[in-house]
């Protein structure tokens, strides 16, 4: 029993890897069961559709928690109310799809917030503090790798290709004079990661820089390799999350599944730098005061890039499309999402494909990870991007709920 006004309690601010920026709509609970091991990869589809099965729209479910939260657009969070039990030795999780870190409070204290120290509540930045998401990533004139490497990623978790789990971002090369070597390893070449499903189905994440020209298959630089745009469909269809930037609009463009119905490519441009935030959803809401709350916004609702990060291709959702634009409006959209398989309710989609018109970097990494620097403010609107990709498939004209 507490004296009146106050209560047992337990709060923090959850961080990305570097522990330098505050992450929004990550999960915080106390489990109350042993910790399931987290599955690698995209499960197989059901068999019958060629899809997920129901149910997956989480990548990695939370099993009876004690009491959970999510943290806020400061990363707040706070677990409290009858079932927050003071003892000693009190676990705690830290979730957004895979990546996990568990940790142990050493002692919660009665009729008090215990306040969490934030050295304790970042994500992972390597295998051995705790579980992260198996990620692809290919190179080119972006530089997606620097932005991995500046949200905390350790450099040691970066090699070519494939070996398997033990590294946690692969990479392959692009079509693009971006070095094909990293760590002393020459790294494979794009083609070969969406040659076909099996071989995007190890990862969780596939992160695709732009490379400077159509290149993905059947693009008018690769009008003769169509077979990866059903590789790309079916990844994200089984469960696959991707990240894209500019040149990447060919997925779409060139898809028979997807284009009619994605993207305008009508060719329309502006040579604006600030952008509207659309605030008429709740995580855009978000969007827009965590910008403010890091710094990259000085004005809520809208952001400013600098010149050198955008690139002319504007291509804003159509009317009636199934994906949702971020920032900018229209033919000037420079941020865009939609879930997948996208001709299905909600309830059943599982993956996820977030496309931006604007560059991570100004240049390749010509000498990675050397030639990478700090992130901009205005580069943190995709740190943001990133992570809400491993979140919850969710309708969102809803806020994001903890879970039960």
């Amino acid at each position: 029993m507490c004296p009146a006004g106050s209560e047992t309690r337990i709060s923090g601010i959850v961080y990305d890897p570097a522990g330098k920026t505050p992450l929004y709509n990550v999960r915080v609970f106390i489990p109350s069961v042993p910790l399931p091991p987290i599955p690698t990869g995209v499960p197989a589809p059901n068999p019958s559709t060629n899809r997920c099965g129901a149910g997956r729209t989480c990548d990695s479910e939370v099993v009876n928690p004690i009491v959970a939260t999510l943290s806020d657009s400061k990363g707040l969070f706070e677990l409290k109310g009858p079932k927050v039990a003071p003892g000693r030795n009190v676990p705690l999780v830290i979730q957004v799809g895979k990546w996990r870190r568990a940790i142990v409070i050493p002692e919660v204290k009665a009729c008090e917030n215990t306040k969490v120290d934030r050295a304790d509540t970042r994500l992972p930045k390597n295998g051995s503090e705790g579980d992260m998401p198996q990620i692809a990533l290919t190179t080119g004139c972006d530089a997606l790798e620097c932005l991995l490497l500046g949200i905390g990623i350790d450099a040691t978790e970066f090699e070519a290709g494939n070996t398997g789990p033990s590294k946690h971002v692969h990479m392959f090369k692009g079509a693009s004079t971006a070095p094909g070597v990293v760590n002393g390893k020459t790294m494979p070449l794009a083609d070969t990661l969406w040659s076909e499903p099996s071989t995007m189905q190890p990862f969780d994440i596939a992160m695709l820089s732009c490379e400077c020209d159509e290149f993905a298959p059947g693009g008018s630089g690769a009008p003769n390799k169509p077979a990866g745009m059903r590789t790309m469909q079916d990844y994200t269809n089984w469960g696959g999350r991707v990240f894209g930037t500019h040149y990447h609009y060919s997925w779409m463009k060139y898809n028979d599944g997807w284009k009619n119905g994605i993207l305008d490519f009508s060719g329309l441009g502006t040579s604006a730098t600030t952008f509207p935030i659309n605030t008429s959803f709740p995580k855009g809401q978000a969007l827009s005061d965590w910008l403010v709350e890091v710094g990259a916004s000085s004005t809520p609702g809208q952001i400013t890039f600098e010149l050198g990060l955008l690139r002319e291709s504007h291509r804003g959702a159509l009317t009636g499309s199934p994906a949702r634009e971020w920032i900018g409006k229209g033919t000037t959209a420079r941020y865009i999402s939609f879930n997948t398989p996208s001709d299905v309710p909600t309830n059943a989609q599982c993956g996820r494909f977030v496309f931006s018109d604007i560059h991570s970097t100004t240049s390749a990494a010509t000498n990675f990870p050397s030639s990478c620097s700090a992130l901009s403010k205005a580069q943190l609107s995709l740190e943001y991007m990133f992570f809400d990709l491993s979140s919850c498939v969710q309708d969102e004209t809803k806020p994001p709920e903890p879970p039960k």
